[in-house]
């Protein structure tokens, strides 16, 4: 599906039917949304992520032992290597000041949203290895930041929503893959 919503994204170069109006919208909305989302941008994204996963880290390899490492570097390398390279292939060009209000500084090409792709990769393993172990509540909290993420590049301005949708979709397949990694390794 990922790959799918690349090609689309890819062959338009632009926005897609209704990206511009969705973006209105969702910048129409009051405080406190613009603030959370500004709170959101800062706080999530590749850096984010990484905390998250520095954190994480020791117990990964002490639970899961070098299926727990494997899936460090899967992670590390979805958002570190796989990410710009996919940036630098689609290169799409990301919202303009004339088409929505732009609120963020970006640096990168729009697809896929780095922010997305990357809590999704975090923030959807514990997803997935909480869902597995059947604490559904603490999967759901885990499912937040992916949400609000995804949410606030609209708000900000700096992601057509199918770019959310692209990073979104490849983090949670690099996701799914450590969770079976983990779940299905020699330790678990």
């Amino acid at each position: 599906m990922a790959a799918v919503v690349g090609f689309v994204v890819h062959a338009n170069g632009g926005a897609l039917p209704g990206e511009v109006w969705y973006i209105d919208r969702l910048q129409a909305l009051g405080e406190p949304v613009p603030s959370v989302a500004e709170f959101v941008r800062v706080t999530t994204g590749t850096e984010g992520a990484l905390v998250v996963l520095a954190a994480a880290a020791p117990w990964l390899v002490w639970r899961h032992q070098l299926a727990g490492a494997a899936v460090i570097g899967l992670l590390l390398a979805t958002m570190l290597v796989v990410q710009p390279i996919i940036k630098d292939v689609v290169d799409r060009p990301r919202p303009t000041a004339a088409q929505v209000d732009v609120r963020a500084d970006h640096s990168s090409s729009s697809y896929p949203s780095g922010h997305s792709m990357s809590t999704s990769v975090v923030w959807g393993t514990a997803v997935g290895l909480a869902h597995r172990r059947r604490r559904n509540g603490v999967a759901a909290l885990a499912a937040i930041p992916i949400v609000v993420t995804f949410l606030a590049s609209g708000v900000q301005g700096v992601h057509w929503p199918s770019d959310a949708v692209g990073g979104t979709l490849l983090g949670t397949a690099a996701a799914a893959v450590a969770v079976r990694v983990v779940t299905t390794g020699p330790s678990a």
